[in-house]
């Protein structure tokens, strides 16, 4: 008999993988951990029953938190990461020559183990020489980092969902500190979560992003794994909206060859939202048929 493995997107529609080989299946302080190999998707790594990375698409992901940020800083030199134990944002980061400093804080080491073990090709990350890896609150880093005057000129949210533990790191306080700890043209991106299934949490995000930032911007990547395939970060600055920022061709191209989602036409059309999305973000007029962002059950009303 197959075994299988449900992802939840919503109460009545999952993702269902074929499992071809369980490798652990457990519970930390934090969450359960489930590694496996599974058909069409290789290895995945699911963080409290939901799907965290998988081999076939975890680029289009993990490419589009870092490299819109790095790229469009003149000079990211120093670069937090709040979560994304499995070292595949921190990888992306480190991509850059101009990184010298990358804090990586994960709650979970279960979560760096397991990375080590199973996604080796992200985790070599975690041991370069300019990472520096803590396990440990990152709230409580933040708060302490500004305490002691540090910077940054990135910062990088690669949270799961807003549910749980989770739910400190989209709150207006975190999102303010972190304002804290970024000079004028430094940068924030949180993932943001699904516009399909939860745009209810995407256009919440924003909203807090708005009211703290001078410039909230958001975009769009594909993650095939996440539900609706679709995935929304906001890039949030005091400064100069990433948008209206030169698009910088010669440093792209530099890395271009060694990446699998981003490139310079990817870095100019991002911005480029659904009339759902921008609709609800912006609070723009809605139109009398249903969006991809609606409930069918609510057709008609």
């Amino acid at each position: 008999m197959e075994k299988r493995f449900f992802d939840p997107w919503t109460r009545n529609t999952h993702l269902t993988f074929t499992v071809k080989k369980f490798y652990e299946s457990f519970e930390t302080p934090f969450q359960r951990i489930d590694v496996f190999e599974a058909e069409d998707f290789g290895t995945v790594l699911a963080l409290g029953g939901v799907t965290n990375v998988t081999d076939r698409d975890e680029c289009g992901y993990h490419e589009m938190l870092a490299h819109p940020a790095m790229f469009a800083h003149p000079n990211p030199k120093r670069v937090l990461i709040v979560g994304g134990g499995d070292g595949g944002t921190l990888r992306e980061v480190l991509r850059h020559p101009e990184v010298e400093k990358a804090v990586l804080v994960d709650i979970d080491g279960e979560v760096i183990r397991c990375a080590r073990q199973y996604f080796a090709y992200m985790a070599a990350a975690l041991d370069d020489p300019r990472a520096e890896v803590i396990v440990g609150d990152g709230l409580a880093y933040v708060e302490e980092a500004a305490q002691r005057g540090e910077s940054f000129d990135v910062i990088l949210i690669d949270s799961t969902d807003p549910v749980d533990a989770a739910v400190e790191l989209f709150t207006d306080a975190f999102y303010a500190r972190c304002g804290d700890l970024l000079g004028d043209a430094g940068i924030l991106v949180p993932q943001s979560d699904s516009p399909t299934f939860y745009m209810d949490r995407t256009v919440a995000n924003f909203g807090r992003l708005t009211r703290l930032y001078r410039n909230a911007t958001p975009y769009l990547g594909q993650t095939m794994a996440y539900p609706g395939g679709m995935w929304t970060f906001i890039a949030a600055t005091h400064g100069e909206a990433i948008a209206t920022r030169p698009t910088p061709v010669a440093r792209i191209e530099a890395i271009e060859s060694e990446l699998r989602y981003f490139n310079t036409d990817i870095a100019r059309a991002m911005f480029a939202l659904p009339t759902y999305v921008r609709r609800a973000l912006y609070g723009e007029k809605r139109h009398e048929l249903p969006a991809m962002c609606d409930d069918p059950a609510t057709y008609g009303e």
